[in-house]
């Protein structure tokens, strides 16, 4: 239904009484004719009746003019109060603007042959509503203050409750673009912080009515289930866009085969969010140079829903490149070559370390068996020392020279900082606490999803002999046996660590495949342990955390988005920037001690978001039982009628001319 916001109507209501009294004056006032002879008075009777009344003012007669004059009058008074037509106006109280800047909203629209993102028609639309609520002239009404809240994974005020529509245009212009998820449960919390009154005595009552909350997203939350509305709470969802295509990189892994670790394998999984099947060709490219291309378009199956919209499953496919020879350090990028409406999730980058030959200690080594499977696999060296030449090492103070140090069956008085595989005796590592020993078991639970446990199942494990322990949270147990541990990893600063709890010889482990596996998985992860958070990058709203040579200093970031800021180094050599807005690659810089060039490291961010890949708006959004239907944007623009009246009051004002000149010329 059409209602009328009037932005200056006692502007309006002040001309109109200034000139429709004076006007009706003049027609009630008698005219005065100027002498003239005529040849007759028959034709001048009413001019004659006039000459001979005696009051001041006449009888007022219908006349055209006259009602075109008051007409041209009443519409140059509506036009200066400024009607616009709204959808629906609201007027008073407090108004808390919730501005959505996830990835979805990235995504571009087109409107009116030009190309928007989600993101600036919702600051278009907040920027009309705080005129349309805060009005827009010196006489016009004030309808209470607003407050804007800018949210994604985190919500921030922008700006606290004001009355200043500049403040308000200001910070919602400002409000920058994202590549987070959307989470509304934060934005809620914060704008509740700011206008719930609550009675002390009774807190489940609140002292007035919570301010109205207004919505500007595509309504892609991914804590919808678990957020209601609080008694009194008013929400209007305001949906922006209409755009649906969008086909996502979800994952992308790139590795060196432990056979072949001069070659760098990279897979992608690849997610259509359309309901039909697409086809799109993928690009993979080394250190920004195209290396190679999918000979055929991928064919992607189409997205299934349920006729309720309550189940979607987005189609899936999965790309495989060749192994490419790359021994030094990589930047990988795979990406679409298809047009979408949201370009964050068409890139993904992963950062392949050099190819490294490790360095291998073996501590205390009784029998080949242990020695065999590290000596087969592709390593510079393996080292061995008995425990009391170790030991000695350790009282030295000289540094190890080693990737990887492997206990087997041996407990040294002290650990220095390194990375241990450990066999059999438990090591003197914290919190590890000893309590036994645990004999005939057979594994029951094991975490099949850790790389040490790739292709090496330990459904048949038998243990004759094995540690029992209880160790605290800093250990992370990977295979379980009845009553403790069999399996079990450490990560602690510059100390990692897996420790299988029983001696490889008093068990029928050796006997089994999964055995060699379990080994060079172990060294792998081991070998490269520290590199994993370079290596595999950061989500969009995490930190940058790594460490670097402790006495470093002057660590500086630089990324997509202009970012160009400067990091904090402690003594240790750890870093901690964030969070991370915007997804592509981050360079980190900094000074390492005695050193006059700047190192440097590299870190990349992704979207890998399935629920944020999917940008088709929702018509609706649910928070517990409240249903609130989205009112879109662009169907609420005001139009401004006062020109169009303007423009009837200039062609009355032409007839009305036309009328008095046909009345002169009689």
């Amino acid at each position: 239904m059409l209602a009328l916001t009037w932005l200056t109507p006692f502007a309006g209501a002040l001309l109109a009484g200034i000139v429709l009294p004076p006007l009706l004056a003049l027609w009630f006032l008698k005219l005065r004719r100027k002498p003239r002879v005529v040849a007759s008075t028959l034709l001048w009777t009413r001019s004659l009746a006039d000459l001979r009344a005696n009051a001041p003012f006449q009888r007022l007669r219908p006349s055209v003019l006259l009602f075109l004059q008051l007409l041209l009058i009443g519409l140059i008074a509506v036009a200066i109060a400024q009607p616009e037509s709204t959808g629906a106006v609201d007027t008073g109280g407090r108004y808390v603007l919730l501005m959505d800047r996830s990835a979805s909203m990235q995504a571009k629209e087109q409107i009116d042959g030009a190309t928007k993102t989600r993101l600036d028609l919702a600051k278009d639309a907040a920027i009309d509503r705080v005129h349309e609520l805060l009005g827009g002239g010196f006489f016009a009404p004030r309808a209470g203050t607003v407050m804007v809240v800018a949210f994604a994974s985190r919500a921030e005020v922008r700006v606290p409750f004001t009355d200043s529509i500049t403040d308000l245009e200001n910070a919602i212009r400002a409000i920058a673009p994202t590549d987070e998820e959307s989470e509304l449960g934060d934005a809620l919390e914060v704008a509740r912080a700011f206008t719930t009154n609550v009675d002390p005595d009774r807190p489940d009552r609140a002292v007035a009515a919570p301010a109205i909350l207004e919505l500007y997203s595509d309504g892609r939350f991914s804590d919808l289930a678990q957020l209601t509305l609080r008694p009194l709470e008013s929400l209007v969802y305001r949906r922006v866009g209409e755009a649906k295509d969008n086909v996502a990189i979800v994952a992308l892994a790139a590795e060196r085969p432990a056979d072949r670790p001069d070659d760098v394998q990279v897979f992608a999984a690849l997610a259509n969010m359309n309901l039909e099947p697409v086809s799109v060709s993928v690009q993979l490219a080394l250190d920004g140079r195209a290396r190679a291309i999918t000979p055929e378009p991928i064919s992607i199956p189409a997205a299934t829903k349920s006729p309720d919209g309550a189940e979607f499953r987005a189609g899936t496919a999965q790309v495989i490149f060749r192994p490419i020879e790359q021994p030094r350090d990589v930047v990988i990028e795979a990406s679409l070559l298809r047009k979408d409406a949201l370009a964050s999730d068409d890139a993904a980058f992963a950062i392949v370390p050099p190819a490294k030959k490790l360095r291998i200690l073996l501590v205390h080594s009784e029998g080949f068996v242990l020695a065999s499977a590290l000596e087969s696999l592709p390593v510079e060296r393996v080292d061995r020392l008995s425990g009391e030449e170790f030991d000695a090492l350790i009282a030295s103070q000289a540094p190890l020279g080693y990737d990887l140090v492997v206990l087997n069956n041996y407990s040294p008085k002290s650990l220095p900082t390194g990375r241990y595989l450990v066999f059999g005796a438990a090591p003197p590592l914290p919190e590890l606490n000893v309590y036994g020993a645990q004999k005939d078991v057979w594994c029951r639970v094991t975490r099949d999803e850790s790389p040490l446990l790739r292709s090496a199942s330990l459904d048949e494990l038998f243990v004759a002999n094995a540690v029992a322990s209880r160790p605290s949270k800093a250990w992370e147990v990977v295979a379980e046996g009845p009553d403790a541990p069999l399996i079990m990893t450490f990560d602690s600063g510059d100390t990692h660590a897996v420790y299988v709890a029983y001696d490889i010889l008093e068990s029928n482990w050796p006997f089994q495949r999964s055995f060699l596996n379990f080994v060079a998985n172990a060294v792998d992860v081991l070998g490269h342990a520290g590199e994993a958070i370079t290596a595999q990058g950061v989500r969009p709203g995490e930190a940058i955390a790594l460490r670097v040579r402790a006495g470093s200093k002057d660590a500086r970031i630089t990324g997509p988005g202009d970012v160009d800021a400067s990091a904090k180094l402690d003594a240790d050599g750890n870093l901690v920037w964030g969070p991370v807005l915007r997804t592509g690659l981050y360079d980190i810089a900094f000074l390492e001690p005695g050193q006059e060039e700047r190192s440097s490291r590299r870190v990349a961010s992704n979207l890998y978001s399935s629920a944020e890949s999917r940008i088709e708006p929702l018509a609706e959004i649910r928070l517990g039982v409240d249903a609130v239907n989205a009112v879109a944007v662009t169907s609420e623009r005001r139009a401004s009628v006062w020109p169009w009246i303007l423009g009837l009051g200039l062609l009355i004002l032409m007839l009305e001319w036309w009328v008095y000149q046909r009345q002169v010329r009689v």
